[in-house]
């Protein structure tokens, strides 16, 4: 008989003490290997932390983890830290979630929401200890909006247990303060005492996957060797709230090529720009915050020199699905690449399996910290 598979669901949420979060979890697991009459398997590859610092962003968040564990199961710990009057313990609230397999298999990841407030939320890293499965690696996911190093004793805390500690500069309000601030707790993030190790991931930068691939096949010095060194200005804009996004490419590209920050100059909420000295030559770069759009990059040019002729290479969306490369008043075909669209949770969810160093991105996160200092004073 074929299988057919089911919708994946959740148990009704059920507030429970913190001594009793296993027991309910238990409950919940039997209950609902008799309602399905066939075995129920816990599907756990590491912990999952989460931390917001409001109840709204919660509720956001706890949609996106459904599809986000059905990429890499495991046992997720949302927590809450909201000063409300009132508050002042810490709640637990416990379900299980169902992935159908088929009609004789149900795997299931949990699910444990822990809420406090006042003085209380400064507790919440020993009631996550106690809820860690211990020979499973911890992911921490610091899903508040406020840049890790401004949030203190509470993220060194819950993060101490864990082998990759992940964030989203996406939308930070000062973007130097927290880029520049970021660059510097890399540093000392992924040193560990006895011989632990620890990673530290931007969402933000995964988002540039596909952006940085097809910059480094059109910068390829196969294509055209005098092509990198003939670039004289780069322009890149975004959508609200992408700034460092575009901060994150600039600071690859310069590391990539060799340049070297002059000076930098913002205009808040218009545009930052920058002058580098390449190997070759000067280069302006200018980043552009547009008033509408989504929170991505929107496009990036390039002025330079291809085969002997002055241009503009333009990297742009082509479609939901692909990013292409045009060349101004030249009879040349768009170069493309697939570039899916990944939402929050796909995001997440891969980047939960990715617990390796990545070089690219601490070497474009120093020159990030330099083009902060420089727009700074």
């Amino acid at each position: 008989m074929n299988a057919t598979a089911k919708p994946a669901g959740l148990c009704d949420p059920v507030e429970v003490s913190l001594h009793d979060v296993e027991q309910e979890l238990s409950r919940q697991l039997r209950g609902l290997a008799e309602a399905e009459h066939g075995p129920v398997q816990r599907v756990r590859m590491s912990n999952l932390v989460v931390y917001c610092d409001r109840e709204e962003l919660l509720q956001s968040i706890a949609a996106e983890i459904p599809k986000a564990v059905a990429v890499h199961p495991g046992r997720v710990i949302l927590l809450v830290g909201e000063s409300t009057p009132g508050s002042e313990g810490i709640t637990a609230t416990v379900c299980v979630q169902a992935h159908g397999q088929g009609h004789q298999h149900q795997a299931c990841s949990e699910q444990v929401i822990l809420r406090a407030g006042g003085d209380a939320i400064n507790r919440l890293s020993f009631a996550v200890r106690a809820l860690l499965i211990g020979d499973l690696p911890t992911n921490l996911w610091w899903a508040a909006p406020e840049p890790p190093p401004f949030a203190g004793l509470l993220l060194h805390e819950l993060g101490e247990p864990a082998q990759q500690i992940i964030y989203d500069s996406l939308g930070w309000r000062e973007p130097a303060k927290g880029v520049a601030a970021t660059a510097a707790w890399l540093e000392t993030v992924e040193r560990t005492a006895g011989g632990r190790w620890r990673v530290a991931s931007d969402l933000n930068w995964r988002r540039l996957k596909y952006w940085r691939r097809l910059v480094a096949q059109a910068l390829d010095p196969a294509f055209d060797p005098d092509l990198t060194p003939s670039i004289s200005e780069v322009i890149v804009e975004h959508g609200p709230h992408a700034v460092v996004q575009a901060w994150e490419l600039i600071s690859w590209v310069a590391q990539r090529l060799g340049w070297h920050v002059l000076t930098g100059k913002v205009k808040p909420g218009v545009e930052i720009g920058w002058r580098f000295m390449g190997p070759h030559r000067e280069i302006r770069v200018r980043i552009r915050r547009l008033e509408q759009g989504p929170a991505e990059l929107c496009q990036i040019q390039f002025t330079c020199t291809l085969r002997g002729r002055p241009t503009k290479m333009t990297l742009v969306p082509d479609g939901e699905l692909r990013l292409a490369i045009t060349f101004d008043g030249m009879d040349t075909a768009p170069r493309t690449v697939t570039a899916p669209r990944l939402d929050l949770a796909e995001l997440l969810g891969r980047q939960l399996s990715d617990r390796e160093r990545d070089p690219a991105f601490r070497q474009s996160m120093e020159v990030a910290q330099v083009l902060a200092r420089s727009v700074r004073g």
